[in-house]
């Protein structure tokens, strides 16, 4: 079966100065492709690389349709301690659509090797039900207890993503082994996934070679895919609206 996602939910432009392409370049590219559905998460605050966070606040002017393409408004955001702070503000918060949030290597988060701290992080961001989707976890340099991070997704219908940039050769190298480990995991929970490009550059968009790969290889059900159908995308964003709590800092 040819596998044909036009959903991407996992995209940077370059106010991300290590990214190469404008949000116009973006959309374009997009649309050329016949993509559904794109989201532009670029990172939180945390990443030097980050604009100020006015930015990340002023995405919300964009029109919900941009050439054909619905364009959500979301963010990368970090996460900063052992109970799953995010560096996100209630501004930045309040406006999104969509928020992703993983570990990345910013300076309030520290011990990145301790697989209990970086278990515990994630498991009280899950059961905080702050973010929607956690980003890139087959990071070998930020080890977790896959079993019971995927419990706690399942529990709280939060999705987990497999990045495609992961699975190849320049970016988080190592991960596969791990994100195979926790599709097979996720497999026989009945997780939510979602598949993300992790576009630093237009052409880049709606990319998931080795992402679809690695799920035929497990054999993962095309209804726990995200990417699979706009409807099936739209009832998970509109459980995580009933889900997320008002305020990031409650």
């Amino acid at each position: 079966m040819k596998r044909d996602y036009k959903i991407d939910l996992h995209i940077h432009t370059n106010v991300n100065p290590h990214a190469f392409s404008t949000l116009e370049e973006n959309v374009r590219a997009a649309s050329k492709k016949g993509m559904d559905v794109i989201a532009i998460t670029n990172h939180g605050p945390a990443l030097p690389d980050t604009p100020h966070w006015w930015h990340l606040v002023n995405i919300a002017i964009l029109p919900e349709y941009i050439e054909g393409v619905r364009v959500l408004k979301g963010v990368e955001a970090n996460i900063l301690d052992e109970n799953g702070k995010l560096d996100i503000n209630q501004n930045i918060y309040g406006r999104m659509d969509i928020i992703l949030a993983g570990f990345h290597t910013v300076n309030e988060y520290e011990d990145i090797d301790n697989i209990t701290k970086n278990t515990n992080a994630i498991l009280n961001l899950i059961k905080s039900q702050k973010a929607d989707i956690i980003v890139h976890l087959g990071n070998p340099i930020f080890p977790v207890d896959y079993e019971k991070v995927v419990k706690a997704a399942k529990e709280n219908s939060v999705a987990l993503e497999i990045n495609n940039t992961s699975l190849g050769t320049i970016t988080r190298a190592g991960s596969r082994k791990n994100c195979k480990k926790m599709l097979e995991l996720a497999k026989k929970e009945g997780c939510y996934i979602v598949l993300g490009s992790d576009s630093h550059y237009s052409d880049h968009i709606g990319e998931f070679t080795n992402a679809i790969k690695l799920i035929e290889e497990v054999g993962y059900p095309e209804e726990l895919i995200l990417n699979n159908s706009v409807e099936n995308l739209e009832k998970f964003l509109k459980l995580r609206k009933g889900l997320r709590p008002k305020e990031i800092n409650t």
